[in-house]
């Protein structure tokens, strides 16, 4: 008499969630990372290249109100981070030194999300006081400024020179005040084109094309 063959099966793959820059309060199932915050899982500096995740690792990414604290500037090579082994470090040390500080960051959470990964990005629009009301803000952002993360928009504009690899497709949303909200939407539309404090923010949704 034969023993039944016993099939294991493999362990689900663990879907990674990191919440960037998470602060004191990382949201609600992802794993904080932060240098600062105590409640952070991982104590890992954002302002530093590269990123300690290996590519295609990230299942989704969460970024509120951090890119708009990003050095305007680009990287230098005290920014560059040998410690952190991941990939081949030569090539990206060459990727990597001398790009727009905006770029390398986000080329960063690209090369980590798997293809279709999903990041989300919260930031105060630039006519608003809450772009400017903390003295620590080095970008001023507008709903214009997600396309050039875009490669089809890019190319589409003749900007594909920029030094810039990563290719999301985006879907930006206006965060606007609740009584904004319900005012007719051609009202809306003209309110947010015209005022100042009128878009407080904008939130982008960007699913990694790869």
């Amino acid at each position: 008499m034969t023993a039944a063959a016993v099939l294991e099966l493999a362990p689900p793959e663990r879907t990674v969630k990191l919440d960037l820059a998470c602060g004191q309060v990382p949201r609600e199932g992802f794993e904080g990372v932060d240098l600062y915050a105590e409640q952070a899982q991982h104590k890992v500096d954002l302002m530093k290249f590269p990123f300690p995740w290996d590519d295609s690792s990230v299942d989704e990414l969460w970024c509120s109100h951090f890119v708009e604290h990003l050095p305007a500037r680009n990287v230098e090579n005290h920014d560059f981070d040998s410690r952190v082994i991941v990939g081949h470090l030569a090539t990206m040390r060459a990727d990597i030194i001398g790009k727009d500080f905006l770029f390398a960051f986000f080329d960063e959470c690209w090369r980590i999300l798997k293809p279709d990964g999903v990041m989300t990005v919260q930031v105060p629009n630039a006519f608003s006081a809450g772009g400017f009301q903390d003295p620590t803000h080095r970008r001023f952002i507008v709903a214009e400024t997600f396309g050039y993360l875009s490669a089809e928009w890019r190319k589409a504009t003749k900007l594909d020179h920029y030094r810039v690899r990563c290719d999301f497709a985006i879907n930006v949303l206006p965060l606007i005040p609740s009584e904004l909200s319900l005012l007719h939407p051609e009202a809306q539309t003209r309110r947010m084109r015209e005022g100042v404090n009128t878009v407080v923010g904008w939130q982008a949704t960007m699913r990694a094309i790869k």
